[in-house]
């Protein structure tokens, strides 16, 4: 947990995270959108404290932004330099005991991480809206879709993944450790090629941020998938859909820009598929029982089975 809000105190990541123009082009127009003039609004994990700034910009009265890394110092710095003072409030400490003076009309967070739910911030900004929250307030993003889909993409199978052991290192023979490792399931970030993807996305985890509890992420789901070409299934890519206001929805999947948090790739045990074929898929996310903040992902199908661990 202290390395966790270590690792948002470097300045380094909240860079590539604010530089991430997919990411906070979304935001900024969500924030303009979803902010009403006199508003109160809570950022849950502020960092650089842009997003309580932009709500502010916005025509909030107040807003508090609230972080449990070291980095709030440098928020607060930014918030006096952008005149911003007399209307954002920065406060260092741990979301989930935070207890305002006053209910707030809105909750903007970005707590989001890849494959959406890892890291489990999630957690706290869920305490914090129902300590602060009130009746009837409105939460940014306001709801978030996790979306999987079959894969044949060889390039990055034997180039990037466990295929890559099929390759003859200066005579040696390696090819015993693939299924090993492919046991070992572990998932990756990574960009993935679209034309690679062999069916139609399905959704395997959708939450309403205005009313899910904190297990409202986790769960079993069935999928059907129809192949719609002759290939090869090497493996699963994961994405999030997040409706962050009315109007603006932030896509991070493959035909959509890159952003900092890519795509999910679970290597698969490589099986022919046919052009119309359908697979049968059922998925269970969890939390991994060793890290609470990565994700446990068993995806089966009819006769094969992979447990992963998103970190």
């Amino acid at each position: 947990m202290e390395y966790y809000f270590l690792r948002y105190g470097d300045l380094e990541l909240q860079r590539r995270m604010v530089s991430d123009r997919w990411r906070t082009d979304a935001f900024a127009r969500a924030i303009a959108e979803a902010v009403r003039p006199g508003d109160v609004v809570l950022d849950v994990g502020t960092g650089t404290g842009i997003l309580a700034m932009l709500a502010a910009k916005a025509g909030a009265k107040t807003v508090y932004g609230v972080d449990a890394s070291e980095i709030v110092q440098s928020a607060a710095n930014l918030v006096k330099a952008n005149d911003l003072s007399g209307t954002v409030k920065i406060l260092r400490g741990p979301a989930q005991e935070l207890e305002l003076n006053e209910p707030v009309d809105l909750i903007v967070s970005e707590w989001l991480g890849h494959l959406a739910f890892v890291e489990n911030m999630l957690d706290d900004v869920l305490v914090a809206r129902d300590r602060n929250l009130v009746e009837g307030g409105r939460m940014l993003p306001s709801k978030v879709d996790v979306r999987l889909a079959p894969l044949d993409d060889p390039y990055l199978y034997f180039r990037d993944g466990p295929g890559a052991w099929r390759n003859s290192v200066h005579g040696l023979d390696l090819t015993s450790l693939e299924p090993i490792e492919l046991r070992q399931g572990r998932a990756v970030q990574t960009r993935i090629d679209p034309s690679g993807l062999l069916a139609s996305s399905s959704s395997i985890s959708r939450i309403d941020l205005a009313r899910t509890s904190n297990e409202g992420p986790y769960g079993k789901t069935s999928h059907r998938f129809e192949v719609t070409r002759d290939g090869v299934l090497n493996g699963f890519a994961g994405w999030f859909v997040a409706q962050l206001s009315e109007g603006v929805v932030l896509d991070t999947g493959p035909q959509q820009p890159e952003t900092h948090w890519s795509q999910t790739w679970f290597p698969f045990p490589p099986q022919p598929v046919r052009k119309g074929q359908i697979l049968e898929v059922l998925v269970d996310i969890c939390r991994d029982q060793v890290e609470k903040r990565y994700l446990s992902v068993d995806i089966r199908t009819l006769d094969l089975s992979q447990c992963f661990v998103v970190e």
